[in-house]
């Protein structure tokens, strides 16, 4: 099942077996902590024990799954890096599975984190017939503001769209950072329950772009000499993270400007690429500062510092460099060249 469905099945209660699996780190971190929650609500006084599949065998795991708590009616065992147990040829590990749901104890739930996990593995089969198995990719950008504004609602919390959109914007597609930004947002205005779009731009949220969020900007609307007062001011510097973010947001800009040589509208385009008309608004007028090559050339810039930065050929103070005069190249404004 997908995560919306996870979600929702989730109010009903926990089965014996679930496996959060795929490529987001954020979505496999949120869905234990609703896990967490739910485990907590459904058993006040039960236990929480945590297993590492790097290092803790699936035999331990399951004698301890196996075992009545003394001291509480119900236990949840939650195996973090669960990849390195159900990954590959598992079939021990499957057979092991298997053994234990033949006469599971109903009060013990089975967890396991298993980022990078592909759906094809025969764990993933496994775990749908045992339980629930959950493939976590990141959430469509599209779907990130109404599934904020739900988890506003259940803290009570009323959230508009324009300032659940700023607050993506703010913190990124992670979504758990989201609910931490979320969360630090109802102690900001608290007593009050109600926000709006003041209250989003003013608050210091968490997250990877959160620090970089004006620099992107900057970047975007080719405002060299602001965008190098920002990265100067980075608290963590400029690293992987910063460079893929610029790569992300350039993409996007290439994206628009080759819809709008087409003769798209903007509400075309936010249809056509997947975007908030709140979003590509923003990027609309940033996509209008450059040329379609500028942007291609951008990009296979930012592509080879990152390959230089992955390979380990760029040393650590390197791509701090590159990134100053990859700033200088293509953030400076070339009249002759944009087009609006």
């Amino acid at each position: 099942m997908y995560f919306d469905d996870f979600l929702n099945r989730l109010k009903g209660g926990l089965p014996a077996l679930v496996l959060l699996f795929g490529e987001s780190d954020g979505v496999i971190a949120e869905g234990a902590r609703a896990l967490r929650e739910q485990f907590r609500k459904q058993s006040p006084d039960g236990t929480l024990q945590t297993y590492d599949g790097g290092s803790d065998k699936l035999g331990e795991v399951l004698a301890a799954a196996q075992t009545a708590s003394l001291f509480s009616g119900a236990q949840m065992l939650l195996v973090q890096h669960g990849e390195k147990i159900l990954g590959g040829h598992a079939e021990a590990a499957l057979e092991q599975l298997k053994e234990y749901f033949q006469n599971p104890n109903p009060s013990s739930h089975l967890v396991f984190l298993a980022p990078g996990l592909r759906k094809t593995v025969r764990a993933v089969a496994a775990a749908e017939r045992m339980g629930w198995a959950v493939q976590c990719s990141d959430m469509p950008e599209w779907k990130l503001a109404g599934w904020l504004k739900q988890q506003a609602q259940a803290l009570g919390l009323a959230l508009p769209e324009e300032a659940a959109q700023l607050l993506v914007q703010k913190t990124g597609p992670d979504i758990a950072y989201l609910r931490r930004a979320l969360d630090q947002l109802a102690l900001y205005v608290y007593p009050q329950k109600a926000t709006d779009v003041e209250m989003v731009k003013e608050l210091p949220v968490p997250g990877v772009e959160s620090e970089i969020f004006p620099l992107l900007d900057a970047v975007g609307l080719r405002q060299a000499e602001k965008a190098l007062g920002l990265m100067a001011r980075l608290g963590e510097g400029v690293d992987t993270g910063t460079i893929m973010l610029l790569y992300g947001r350039i993409r996007e800009l290439l994206a628009v400007a080759l819809g709008r040589s087409k003769g798209m509208s903007q509400a075309d385009a936010a249809q056509k690429l997947g975007l908030h008309p709140f979003r590509l608004k923003a990027l609309w007028e940033q996509s209008g500062q450059f040329s379609t090559e500028e942007l291609k050339g951008a990009l296979r810039d930012l592509i080879r510092l990152q390959a230089g930065v992955v390979t380990g050929r760029l040393g650590k103070a390197v791509p701090a460099v590159y990134l100053e005069m990859w700033v200088l190249k293509w953030g400076k404004k070339r009249p002759f060249t944009t087009h609006r």
